[in-house]
């Protein structure tokens, strides 16, 4: 009989150990996050930071005459930069929000071109390459593939952004063309 308090007492002790351990272990891992190193902002491009900002672009798509708003922020921790195009007539005619960014590791540039026509336009990813104040961009649709060329003057006071789609021979035509200029 007087083995089971003992007993008791020996169960007792082993789910207080096993508590025990399971706070410890608890303890080390809350410890090793709150110690991990938070992932790095990546930092700006040069090319794309000088982008950053509020734009006019004026010109025209397929021969018709446009201008739209243009705005520049960085965003997801400085990733990407986004650039907002709205069409300034009422109501907007168009509007995208193109996600621009520097692979550090490959050396080249990514697009996402999103835009008020929905996802089948949008499952085309472009990789690009810069050559001084040149920034091309190669979409690989099927079919007419797109190449868009974004310069930019050395202060980052103007530009221009070239849209051109690629003919059945291999020939590039002029799809849209805009000058872009600092809004203040």
């Amino acid at each position: 009989m007087q083995l089971g308090p003992f007993r008791q007492f020996l169960a007792a002790a082993r789910r207080w150990r096993r508590f025990a351990t399971f706070i410890a272990v608890a303890s080390v891992c809350v410890a090793a996050v709150g110690r991990a190193d938070p992932p790095s902002r990546p930092e700006h491009d040069p090319f794309l930071a000088q982008l950053a900002g509020r734009w006019t672009l004026s010109g025209a798509v397929l021969g018709k005459p446009v201008r739209y708003r243009g705005d520049a922020t960085w965003v997801l921790n400085g990733g990407w930069l986004r650039l907002a195009l709205v069409d300034r007539a009422t109501p907007p005619g168009y509007q995208a929000d193109v996600y621009l960014g520097f692979d550090e590791k490959a050396g080249d540039y990514i697009a996402h071109w999103l835009d008020r026509f929905g996802a089948a336009g949008a499952r085309v990813v472009a990789t690009g390459h810069r050559d001084g104040q040149a920034l091309v961009l190669l979409f690989p649709y099927d079919g007419a593939p797109f190449r868009d060329t974004l310069t930019l003057a050395p202060d980052g006071a103007s530009g221009s952004l070239l849209l051109e789609s690629q003919k059945a021979d291999g020939s590039w035509s002029t799809f849209a063309s805009y000058t872009m200029a600092r809004r203040r």
